[in-house]
């Protein structure tokens, strides 16, 4: 996909929302809307709607190279982050593809343990 192609986005784009998502996401954490700021604060992030979506259910495994996906690669600069910290994804896609990144925050939520707090890419 090249840049000037409509809905694309470049990696440099990318990287560039996902630090401003890790951002947002720890500076927000533990505020619930209509919540006072008071109290426990990890209480009441816990007690928002979270998913399991955060958890792996389509992985391949390519038999030649027994590599989970040969088609898109990953890592992130930091495991997490707290409030005012960046993170940087690298991701190798190949052949060249757009993709999307869904950034989760870990915590109970009534079991399902994480809630997702921004999607980055198409």
């Amino acid at each position: 996909m090249s840049p000037n192609e409509p809905n694309s986005v470049t990696r440099r784009q990318l990287l560039q929302d996902a630090a401003a998502a890790g951002l947002i996401a720890a500076s927000s954490a533990g505020h619930v809307l209509g919540a006072p700021r008071s109290g426990n604060r990890v209480l009441q992030e816990n007690q928002r709607p979270g998913t399991r979506d955060w958890m792996l259910a389509k992985t391949q495994v390519e038999p030649k190279s027994r590599y989970r996906s040969p088609w898109i690669e990953g890592y992130c600069s930091h495991r997490s982050v707290r409030a005012g910290d960046a993170i940087t994804f690298h991701v190798s896609t190949n052949p060249k593809s757009p993709f999307t990144i869904d950034v989760y925050r870990s915590g109970y939520y009534g079991g399902d343990g994480g809630r997702l707090v921004k999607q980055l890419g198409e």
